[in-house]
């Protein structure tokens, strides 16, 4: 299972970097990274069916620039899940069983398709919450500046 960012979130971030003269967002991870963080952060995802569809995939394996990464954004959507199915960190078993649903050591991400696919929901509920407090499309130092604002609005 591949990466996924939809159309509207594309445009959105081609936008920021049309607005930009200096720096511009390089890379479609560079746009799914903001936007999963923000999911995350916020606990919140869409549903599985609306996750963005197959064409939308931009790649299917993380990047060199985040291969460093990778690790601590898992950890954060493991978190994230653990919270939102409510699991209390006494249990470790159904922790266990969950970490187990979203990683996989035998593919190229060591993510499950369960895993790509939350995560990809992370991105996309990630994305709305950006493009729906952070409009019009600004420049990216701006962008930037209001990003952090709204993940610090989103509390813990």
């Amino acid at each position: 299972m591949s990466f996924r960012l939809s159309k509207e979130a594309r445009s959105y971030y081609g936008n920021i970097n049309k607005n930009s003269t200096i720096n511009k967002l390089d890379t479609d991870w560079d746009k799914y990274y903001l936007s999963a963080m923000a999911g995350i952060k916020a606990r919140s995802r869409v549903p599985d069916d609306e996750e963005p569809p197959a064409e939308q995939e931009f790649v299917d394996y993380v990047i060199q620039s985040y291969e460093d990464q990778k690790y601590e954004i898992y950890g954060a959507l493991i978190v994230a899940e653990i919270e939102r199915e409510g699991i209390p960190w006494g249990q470790k078993e159904e922790i266990k069983q969950l970490m187990l649903t979203l990683l996989d050591s035998n593919t190229n991400t060591r993510l499950s398709n369960e895993g790509t696919q939350a995560l990809n929901c992370y991105a996309e509920k990630g994305s709305r919450l950006i493009r729906s407090e952070i409009m019009p499309p600004p420049k990216l130092d701006t962008f930037l500046e209001r990003y952090y604002e709204l993940l610090d609005d989103l509390g813990d």
